[in-house]
């Protein structure tokens, strides 16, 4: 859509060109090389010529979109134009001006970069300004690129700048002491006491960096925990009362209770202020379920409750929250679990003796109900609260939806069998062994069906790989090693998913793998007989990954490839030649590894397929070339056919002809010539002086006596011909004699191949004369 220069945003005409040359560029190469050549541009105009202030903005507004629009990855210098934006922030008449200079060299100075000490003394006097905006943009500076010998200059002002009047300056102020203490840590000593006070300021935008702020404190022990937890518990008081004025310190309540919980203690007191936020039931304001959640959280982690307090926490909590069960809005739903997963069984599960059961029968039931809902996180999160009540009856539910070989399974599909997958993982905890054990349990199980045994079930693929790949590195590790062992022993079959799994799982993770990779290149040839094209497909790829890690490759394997070759369909035997090719030059496989975005199956087939097209493009160029090379040798051009002949003349060639009038003649479909034509043109060729010799030769044709009893007023209708100059004639006997390789030198003159017509002329020219002399003779004679 057009966007008028008004209408556009852009800060100059030059800027709105710009613009719109990118975005009408047909490639990103191509957008490239426009804001490549506008920084050269740029470059000259900085280094060779004298510019206004108001030049040098546009142009560093103009590098600025060049260095953000260009490619990912390209990292264009522009450190020719720094000295001109300090200066710009220096010089700035105005505070747009100060802006621009001060955003280039946040967008595009380095850290740690010699000219930051320019900048020095500018930020020195920006934050002795009297006005709130210099104060502001000196102070977002030194948040983003703090430069460490600004901090003597500054540190008195700074101190000042924690109580002024504007609350956008004491907000920075806070952000600016905490980058600046990535320098030196000792600041924040003499900023305790201020920044405690900044935690009761009125603005919320000021009590946020101040609570960011003292957690910078404690961390650097500057700030006493029980300092620390009176303090917060100020804030969270504070901001909740203000909650029902104004919801706009919903942030600052969840932030605080975020930091409460960080302390991992709780007195009595913050229990009854936790315990009131709950039951206050605070949907209406921003962040409800967050702040819910949290408090329950915060009791979950906090281990020192009282006793008192100990036997009606569950009670006092869950009823707060236990309409949020019987709701339609999955959210509600997914706020109840996760609540009731923080609390302690013994609180609410009647597991205890001294703490009877919070729940109903019927609140019980409904909760099992979830185990079955559509919601993958609710599902889990179930799953994990019945763990911990009772470990007997998650694995009561994997026996039952696992009974007669997973049923369910077989009815439903592979939605079950992901259910399955997700109770495995739960069961299986931290032990990755387990966990892998248990999956090719479930998949061998389901394989045994005789109408599942090839029924790929990508449900339980993607849930297996995704877990593996998010677990952590010792469970990976522990997972890896059973999966890897069993498809290196080679002593079983593997199903269709199980093969899938695999076949992802040795292309992504096959450094980490501890059996060497001939085990595992034999471990995939045995999966592919007995699997179809779709799962040889998927061995054969990974098959392809693993010999790029190979010193040789054994025969075994190779014979299995190469039988596949002959039974195969015509992909399995592309992808099979593949194999057998690629396999014999281990340096182009890693290659191809090299050249893959990351580990993962379809991004080694995506690197693999680009490498066969340029391969493939290649052999295309190489054998035009050999046909054009074949092709000059059997048929070489006409300077060289005239060299050639030229060589071969036993006396002087003739003179190249000059260039004369081309005769042409328009052909004419029409069946008959006007009369005014026709006798013009037979005045002009009775006009035309003849030899004897050709006057001779037209005395011998036995048809003048026919053609002379024509009229003379209707002569016959010549065939209307071109007739081409010798330049074009002598043009087609070299394109002749070029066409047939067997004629050295053409059999017919050039005047001869242009004759045919005029001989024509010369016969019907002939007669009439010598009519005309047959007639005066006899007149004589009388």
């Amino acid at each position: 859509m057009e966007v008028p220069f008004v209408s556009s945003g852009a800060m100059s005409r030059a800027h709105y060109a710009l613009v719109r040359k990118v975005e009408l560029a047909t490639t990103p190469q191509a957008a490239d090389a426009i804001l490549l050549a506008e920084i050269e541009a740029i470059h000259y105009r900085l280094t060779h010529s004298t510019l206004t202030q108001k030049q040098v903005k546009e142009c560093l507004i103009l590098l600025l979109y060049c260095t953000t629009a260009m490619a990912p990855g390209a990292t264009p210098d522009t450190s020719f134009s720094l000295p001109h934006a300090i200066s710009l922030a220096e010089a700035g008449k105005t505070v747009q001006d100060k802006k621009i200079g001060y955003l280039f060299c946040v967008e595009t100075m380095p850290k740690h970069h010699e000219l930051q000490l320019m900048l020095v003394n500018t930020l020195r006097k920006d934050l002795h300004s009297d006005e709130v905006p210099r104060i502001a943009l000196a102070l977002d500076v030194l948040i983003q690129i703090p430069p460490e010998d600004v901090i003597p200059a500054i540190q008195d002002r700074l101190f000042e700048l924690l109580s002024h009047t504007s609350p956008l300056v004491r907000r920075r102020v806070l952000f600016t002491y905490r980058s600046l203490s990535e320098h030196d840590r000792n600041i924040l000593k003499h900023i305790v006491d201020k920044t405690r006070k900044r935690l009761e300021d009125h603005d919320h935008a000021v009590m946020s960096a101040a609570l960011a702020l003292c957690i910078e404190l404690r961390s650097n022990d500057l700030l006493p925990d029980t300092t620390y937890h009176v303090a917060l518990i100020r804030l969270i008081k504070s901001t909740w009362k203000s909650l029902s004025r104004h919801h706009t310190g919903s942030w600052i309540l969840l932030k605080g209770l975020q930091a409460l919980r960080a302390t991992g203690s709780l007195s009595s007191e913050d229990f009854d202020l936790v315990h009131g936020i709950v039951s206050s039931k605070p949907k209406a304001i921003p962040l409800a379920n967050a702040i819910i959640y949290e408090c329950f959280s915060l009791l979950g982690s906090c281990l020192n409750i009282e006793t008192s307090k100990s036997s009606t926490i569950g009670r006092d909590f869950i009823e707060c929250v236990r309409d949020r069960l019987t709701s339609d809005d999955m959210n509600d739903i997914y706020t109840f679990v996760k609540c009731l997963e923080c609390l302690d069984p013994k609180y609410w599960a009647g597991t205890s003796s001294n703490v009877p059961a919070v729940l109903e029968a019927w609140e019980v039931e409904r909760i099992m109900t979830l185990l079955g809902c559509n919601d993958q996180l609710i599902r889990k999160k179930v799953l994990c609260i019945l763990l911990k009540v009772d470990r007997n009856i998650v694995e009561s539910y994997f026996t039952q939806i696992s009974a007669s070989n997973f049923a369910a399974v077989l009815q439903d599909g592979s939605g079950n069998l992901k259910k399955a997958s997700e109770v495995i993982e739960v069961l299986s905890g931290d032990d990755g062994e387990a966990y892998a054990q248990q999956v090719v349990h479930m998949l061998t199980s389901v394989s045994d069906n005789p109408h599942r045994k090839d029924h790929v079930y990508e449900g339980a693929i993607e849930e297996v790989l995704s877990y593996i790949r998010n677990s952590t590195v010792e469970h990976r590790s522990g997972c890896l090693g059973v999966l890897f062992a069993l498809l290196a022993g080679h002593e079983r079959s593997f199903d269709s998913s199980l093969a899938t799994i695999l076949s992802a799982l040795v292309c992504e993770y096959l450094d980490s793998c501890p059996s060497s990779p001939e085990d595992i290149l034999r471990g995939l040839a045995t999966i592919l007989p007995s699997h179809g094209a779709a799962i040889q497909d998927a061995c054969l790829l990974a098959m392809l990954r693993v010999a790029a890690n190979c010193q040789t490759i054994p025969e075994e394997v190779l014979g299995v490839v190469r039988k596949l070759q002959e039974t195969g369909g015509r992909y399995i035997k592309r992808r099979s030649t593949q194999f057998l090719e690629l396999s014999q030059s281990p340096q182009t496989l890693k290659d191809i590894v090299a050249h893959t975005k990351s580990n993962s199956l379809p991004d080694f087939l995506l690197a693999l397929e680009t490498y066969q097209g340029k391969e493939q493009t290649t052999s295309n160029i190489s054998r035009a070339s050999s046909s054009s090379a074949i092709l000059s040798v059997d048929r070489p051009s006409s300077r060289a056919s005239s060299a050639g002949a030229a060589s071969k003349l036993r006396y002087t060639a003739y003179e190249t002809p000059r260039p004369t009038p081309k005769l042409r003649r328009r052909a004419s479909t029409s069946s008959s010539l006007s009369t005014h034509s026709d006798a013009s043109r037979a005045s002009e060729e009775l006009a035309r002086t003849f030899t004897p010799g050709e006057l001779a030769l037209a005395t011998g044709r036995t048809d003048l006596h026919e053609i002379g009893r024509s009229p003379m007023s209707s002569p016959p209708t010549l065939p209307s011909v071109q007739i081409m100059d010798e330049d074009e004639l002598a043009d087609q006997v070299d394109l002749i004699t070029l066409e047939s390789p067997f004629v050295s030198e053409p059999q017919a003159s050039i005047a001869s191949l242009a004759e045919p017509e005029f001989r024509g002329v010369v016969e019907l020219t002939g007669q009439r004369e010598f009519q005309r002399m047959v007639w005066r003779t006899s007149r004589r004679s009388c």
